[in-house]
């Protein structure tokens, strides 16, 4: 069963982990340690972190999220979103790689639209879909 909790420092390993295997440019550590106590959240699974999800309330962002490759389409992203959705106020915006048709579909499964085209967002040169949800 999906266990849905905070994250602690102790998770972070696992969430760098994570990272690596599912961004080509992942975030350095610090990022992580930077939210913990806030709205950031892990997904287990046996008692294993197979995902995390990070809000910024503030400035109304999902600033990332991910499942472990093998542990993907069972829900756990779904969750882990709701868990930070709950935090945040008025509206959700984030950012996707247009390339990422998995996760845009995954976006639009969960009621956000796209708003704009970022160009050249990524370091890489990559266009980014700027996505909006209203939470109202």
């Amino acid at each position: 069963m999906i266990k849905i909790r905070k994250c602690t420092q102790d998770d972070i390993p696992s969430i760098i982990k994570i990272e690596s295997l599912s961004f080509k440019y992942p975030y350095p550590s610090i990022v992580f340690y930077n939210y913990i106590g806030k709205n950031f959240y892990v997904g287990e699974l046996n008692d294993r972190v197979v995902g995390y999800a990070i809000g910024d309330a503030k400035r109304h962002l999902i600033v990332s999220i991910a499942v472990h490759p093998d542990y993907r389409r069972l829900g756990i992203g779904r969750a882990l979103m709701n868990a930070i959705l709950k935090n945040m106020h008025d509206y959700a915006i984030l950012q996707v790689r247009m390339s990422n048709k998995e996760a845009i579909k995954f976006y639009k499964n969960l009621g956000f639209v796209e708003k704009e085209l970022l160009k050249r967002y990524y370091i890489d040169g990559e266009d980014a879909i700027l996505m909006f949800k209203s939470l109202d």
